[in-house]
């Protein structure tokens, strides 16, 4: 399969998705919250939600900071995009627990796990990798053209820990490129 280039990141903030229209790489970094990316095998495009609270209280709080808005709202974004559920697969990364880390809410992560698994599970979605669990965050790095992750793990994530600029002139000079 020939890669097609990508030029710029989008740092995706947690409570946000993202189904770009052009190839790009989304990048985030997770702790006790769930990055789902959905990659279209037949079409080949993807995007990618972050969310960090697995139930909302009401259906007031319908945004992507819950697990079922995000992942709901990704998935209806690829269907009204001619995507079919059987060409799609995802990939799960965070759900750190780390009673150290600023923050931390015991059972937290284990329950923003679950969610994702059911959610996805019963959308017929085939999950196709994850990087669940465990001590410590994770930096994600996702080619929205080919569906490649890269993944490396930390043990602090600090508010200056490695975040793409979100200024666009500074984006072209990412050091992750899958090209």
């Amino acid at each position: 399969m020939e890669s097609k280039p990508v030029k710029n990141d989008i740092y995706i903030k947690p409570g946000f998705i993202c189904l770009p229209r052009k190839p790009i790489q989304l990048c985030t970094v997770v702790g006790s919250g769930i990055v789902v990316t959905i990659f279209d095998t037949k079409l080949m495009y993807g995007g990618m939600n972050y969310y960090f609270k697995p139930i909302r209280k009401s259906p007031k709080h319908s945004t992507p900071i819950y697990a079922c808005p995000a992942i709901i709202g990704l998935t209806n974004m690829f269907l009204e995009s001619n995507s079919n559920i059987e060409d799609l697969e995802a990939h799960i990364y965070g759900g750190a627990s780390n009673s150290n880390a600023d923050g931390h809410h015991d059972g937290l992560a284990d329950e923003n796990i679950k969610v994702a698994l059911e959610i996805l599970d019963k959308k017929k979605i085939k999950i196709t990798g994850q990087d669940i669990g465990g001590r410590r965050g994770r930096k994600v790095v996702f080619n929205t053209a080919t569906g490649e992750s890269i993944v490396a793990k930390v043990d602090n994530i600090r508010s200056l820990d490695w975040y793409p600029s979100i200024d666009r002139e500074d984006n072209n000079n990412s050091s992750f490129n899958f090209n």
